[in-house]
């Protein structure tokens, strides 16, 4: 080893050099190999170290905390199996464009494919789901220090560089533990954001609609601006955090493929959610502009305008030739279905009235995170317009039923100003458990509902369900044994089952309890369904 350095000194340049690019958070999971780089980042006082027994919550875990602040934060663990374990949350953040500094340790190279414990290749191993990578083998470097502090800057992201995850992997030799010697400092690098206005000339338009799909809530405010003054048609998805403005249109899904085809799509965000949108799209692919500075890399957009929607000046706006029967058709459109929609919030113990019970009570600013699979769609599906500006939140990059606990307990580990929610099914909050473990380290105000339909229901919708394949409950709808009261006992978790009608009663009541809440609401499936039936009728 270099006599100028040691394996504390060493990590200790590293995390310096992390808390002057301003990184606040570190997830650290435990291990031998990273007692190095532990042993720095506890040290830094500027830098809030979370301990994870799991690999895999933590990294959710740091993932929620960055869709929170929007910049990086730390997750760290050992070598070997351990560092697999990130990838799930890994694909999420790639896709989502979440910033994250994966860090993991590893031994000196000479040892690989010798047998040597706990010893495997680590350099490539998320290679399809990163921004950049380091396999930092020679420490004490300057020119090493300046390559970390770029990848950095490549997570955060600017106007040519996609936000996203990277990843350090940093090889120490023993001894482990040593005494510290010099250390590196550096002079940072500045990661310009150019923001340069682009004016967008519209094509002649008849039929012009806006699709919003997921937006966070700082671009929402500025996605607002430009759809105000073009005074479209907008179908914008629950995570568009658009809902609670005037004129948004929120039950597309019940009638956007029998309205005449727009002639012109103006799109923010990502793809919606729902599958009926979706064809609506790709039907009309020719005549979409999708308004994004990044998302190029993972759309099948024919026109993209790569630019930050508060950098956009739109042109050409002209409504003489508008179809003011088109615009009238989807208000109308849209007027029957809340008639509809009215008196079936008012039927018990199903996925509408869950949400109409919660929704009806959340207050501006509050956090609300979304499950995946059947929770999220029904919320796009039965929300109908937002009475508060709460903040919404979802896993919608990948859309993995995996991590959302601890995603979501990041969330509301930051946000300490409001009340924070999570509204998941019961097979997703099963799978991810693990998450509550870190409520030993920390302390925090979630109230949880766990949409209990015993198993994956969603299956059931599908078109494939009522073709009488053989195990269909055992190997799709998965319903399971175990109790979600034990979990909450297991884990000294405030505990309470519900009906929607206690829960409407009752949600304020229990959210301003400290620590973490469950609430239990069992549902009928069959009654779901027969309620999206009825509406699709209409």
């Amino acid at each position: 080893m270099n006599t100028k350095t040691s394996n504390i000194s060493w990590p200790k340049s590293i995390v310096n050099l992390l808390a002057k690019k301003n990184i606040k958070y570190a997830c650290i999971s435990p291990g031998s190999r990273n007692t190095p780089l532990t042993h720095a980042l506890i040290k830094q006082k500027s830098i809030k170290c979370i301990s994870h027994i799991d690999e895999r919550s933590s990294a959710f875990f740091g993932l929620g905390i960055s869709k929170k602040t929007n910049s990086p934060i730390i997750i760290l663990t050992t070598s070997g199996t351990a560092t697999a374990n990130l990838l799930p949350a890994i694909i999420e953040a790639y896709y989502s464009m979440t910033p994250l500094i994966i860090i993991t340790a590893d031994r000196p190279k000479r040892l690989l494919n010798t047998g040597e414990n706990q010893t495997i290749d680590q350099t490539n191993i998320y290679s399809s789901y990163i921004r950049g990578m380091l396999d930092i083998k020679v420490p004490n470097k300057i020119s090493i220090l300046k390559k970390i502090d770029n990848i950095i800057d490549l997570s955060i992201g600017n106007h040519n560089n996609i936000p996203g995850p990277v990843h350090l992997n940093i090889r120490f030799d023993e001894p482990l533990y040593d005494s510290s010697k010099q250390l590196l400092d550096i002079n940072l690098s500045k990661n310009i954001m150019i923001k340069k206005n682009i004016t967008f000339k519209l094509p002649k338009f008849k039929r012009p609609l806006i699709v919003c799909g997921e937006l966070s809530y700082s671009e929402s405010k500025h996605v607002y601006k430009l759809i105000k003054n073009l005074d479209f048609p907008v179908f914008a998805d629950i995570n568009s955090n658009l809902r609670h403005y005037k004129n948004i249109k929120v039950f597309y899904d019940y009638y956007c493929n029998n309205i005449k085809k727009p002639d012109l799509i103006i799109r923010f965000g990502t793809k919606p959610i729902s599958k009926s949108l979706n064809k609506l799209l790709t039907k009309n692919k020719k005549n979409t502009y999708l308004i994004h500075p990044h998302l190029h890399f993972n759309d099948n957009a024919k026109h993209i305008v790569r630019a930050f929607p508060q950098n956009i000046l739109i042109k050409n706006i002209s409504y003489k030739n508008l179809d003011d029967n088109w615009i009238n058709e989807i208000k109308n459109n849209e007027k029957n279905i809340i008639k509809k929609y009215d008196a079936l919030s008012k039927t018990k113990n199903n996925e509408i009235s869950i949400i109409t019970s919660l929704l009806n009570k959340l207050t501006k600013n509050e956090h609300l995170f979304i499950g995946n699979s059947s929770p999220i769609r029904s919320f796009n599906k039965f929300t109908g317009k937002l009475k508060s500006n709460i903040k919404i939140f979802s896993n919608r990059g990948a859309s993995g039923i995996d991590g959302v606990i601890s995603t979501a307990l990041g969330i509301s580990f930051i946000n300490n100003k409001s009340n924070n929610f999570l509204v998941i099914g019961d097979i997703s909050f099963f799978h991810d458990i693990n998450g509550f473990h870190v409520l030993k380290s920390i302390k925090t105000n979630l109230t949880i509902i766990v949409i209990n339909n015993n198993g994956g229901q969603i299956f059931s919708t599908l078109d494939y369900a009522n073709k009488n394949i053989e195990k269909f409950d055992e190997f799709w709808i998965t319903s399971q044994k175990i109790k979600i009261n034990n979990v909450a006992n297991l884990f000294s978790l405030k505990y309470l089952k519900l009906t929607t009608k206690k829960l409407k009663e009752e949600i304020s009541k229990i959210s301003k309890l400290k620590g973490v809440k469950i609430v239990e609401i069992e549902t009928s499936s069959s009654l779901d369904i027969k309620i999206d039936k009825e509406l699709s009728l209409v």
